[in-house]
């Protein structure tokens, strides 16, 4: 009796030893709520959020973007496939339009949206609402005027409008605050835009940042000695829009980088290694390394490859730019980088000159450099930069961002699952890294791509039941839906005007309200008339 009493024990204890196990297995870390930048990294910031102020963002100014595009004018359909709406709602992020599927594929649009979910995943994050503005420059839209700080946004919301939302205010009073947030990763002071990091080019690329990073033994056994005394540079020949616009330290205009570059080399090939394509032959970036010196210009932006550069442990030789990344605030000249083209533009002869004077000077800025990267740059600092933008950002929502408000709310897992499958966009990025570690268990996996009219509290938490073993499955009729809509081209709503719909019907009630006790007044005044 003892024995089988004894038996029993063994086996209950066994059934909870395994259910303790299979809990252990799917047991995931809670998310972080908060974490540490660089100090100028954290002011750059809040340099960009401070530009809303204390009137902040209203509802009707944040949907001032649906405005940018009509999916029923040829001319301005267009203008569709440049933003991407972004909503997150406890925790969970949404996309409120879909990009046209013939402009699907490039990183540009498809990292930020990887980099974005797995941000969601490791922290959480507010609710808020911004578009990410996929071009290589922030939009001219959001510039600010130099004499009176407007901005040029041309989409201004109603004057007396205002959402219906009750935890909404009324719209942002003057010009300069009516502008939504837009994300973009390069910009310049006079752009209201918010910098982020060009994240396609930090993870998805075949020579990506992250891809650099894992080849760092490699590129550290070559020793600083070994490397061949030549600032070394390859890119395309072109001139981006903006460099006519500034000038040298001599007030001379400053020369087109990388068409000059080509004459330079010539004059100086004991010193620079420096051409187009056109005129020198390709090197692979991570073979780059073998050149004490590396050049970098602006490409139509800031630079992709310079954060890479970085990493190289070679000293980065960087061409003066009114254009700057979300990092280049922390960045200190002669200290991380080698600046050029500032007092004229052909001192990079100079700048060379004086690297192979002071050799341990130039090794102490690339190792400077390195470090600054590996420190700054990584992908956990990149995950705790957008966390810390977006919970910035929220200070300035005046209203709560909800779906129950908005026609479309693709949960961004479904997008990128949809996006891993679709053969125009399956390798653009390395998708499987965040959906094997996260997705098989985001409840919002399974939601809807509509929660309109829903309750306020409608989000993940709606999705239902997991499946086995914890798992949410996004229904495969799902994901053609997605395709359907990314395929049709017009997947851009105009909750500008649905939110206007409520609004003036609210107008409409409290004008009529106010005529009944108008003219209720009136009849009570004649009859006290009458009785008098």
């Amino acid at each position: 009796m003892q024995h089988c009493t004894f038996c029993a024990f063994i086996a209950l204890w066994g059934i909870a030893a395994l259910t303790s196990c299979a809990r252990s297995a799917d047991w995931r870390p809670p998310k972080l709520k908060d974490c540490v930048l660089h100090p100028q990294i954290e002011s750059r910031i809040h340099k960009d959020v401070s530009f809303w102020g204390e009137p902040g963002i209203s509802e009707d100014v944040a949907l001032s973007v649906c405005a940018f595009c009509d999916v029923s004018q040829p001319d301005l359909k267009e203008n569709c496939n440049k933003p991407q709406r972004v909503l997150i709602q406890n925790g969970t992020v949404y996309l409120n339009n879909l990009v046209a599927s013939q402009y699907l594929g490039p990183f540009e649009h498809i990292g930020f949206l990887v980099e974005l979910y797995e941000a969601s995943q490791v922290y959480q994050l507010p609710d808020v609402e911004f578009v990410y503005w996929f071009g290589d420059n922030a939009p001219s839209y959001t510039m600010i005027k130099e004499e009176s700080g407007d901005t040029a946004w041309p989409w201004q919301p109603p004057a007396s409008g205002s959402s219906s939302s009750s935890s909404s205010s009324s719209s942002s009073s003057g010009k300069r605050q009516a502008v939504p947030a837009v994300m973009a990763w390069s910009k310049w002071d006079a752009n209201s835009a918010l910098v982020v990091p060009y994240s396609g080019a930090f993870r998805c690329s075949p020579d990506s940042w992250d891809s650099i990073e894992a080849q760092l033994e490699a590129l550290a056994s070559v020793n600083w000695t070994e490397r061949i005394e030549v600032a070394f540079g390859r890119w395309n020949g072109f001139c981006t829009h903006y460099i006519p616009w500034m000038k040298t330290a001599d007030g001379e205009v400053m020369k087109c980088p990388r068409t000059h570059l080509n004459s330079i080399s010539q004059a100086h090939p004991d010193l620079i290694d420096a051409y187009d394509l056109s005129k020198g032959k390709p090197v692979p970036l991570a073979h780059q390394h073998k050149y004490k010196y590396i050049v970098s210009t602006d490409g139509w932006s800031i630079s992709s490859k310079f954060d890479k550069y970085l990493l190289l442990g070679s000293a980065v030789l960087k061409a003066a730019s009114t254009r700057y990344g979300f990092y280049y605030d922390a960045l200190q000249p002669w200290t991380h980088f080698l600046p050029f083209m500032v007092n004229s533009s052909a001192d990079i002869v100079d700048v060379v000159r004086w690297a192979k004077a002071n050799d341990a000077a130039a090794r102490a800025v690339a190792e400077a450099g390195r470090r600054f990267a590996l420190r700054h740059l990584a992908r956990p600092a990149r995950l705790c930069y957008l966390h810390r933008l977006i919970t910035q950002l929220a200070t300035k929502m005046r209203y709560v961002p909800s779906c129950s408000r908005r026609q479309l709310c693709v949960p961004l897992v479904q997008e990128l699952q949809f996006l891993a499958g679709y053969e125009r966009t399956q390798k653009s990025c390395r998708y499987n890294e965040v959906l094997l570690r996260y997705g098989q268990d985001d409840p919002a996996a399974a939601l809807p791509l509509s929660q309109f009219g829903a309750g306020a509290g409608a989000g993940a938490a709606a999705a239902g039941e997991a499946g086995q073993g914890g798992v949410y499955v996004t229904p495969p009729q799902r994901l053609e839906e997605i395709r359907r809509l990314h395929e049709g081209g017009n997947a851009w709503p105009r909750d500008d005007k649905a939110a206007e719909q409520p609004q003036a019907v609210g107008r409409r009630r409290r004008r009529r309200a106010l005529q009944g006790q108008t003219r209720r007044g009136q009849t009570q005044q004649s009859l006290r008339g009458e009785e008098g």
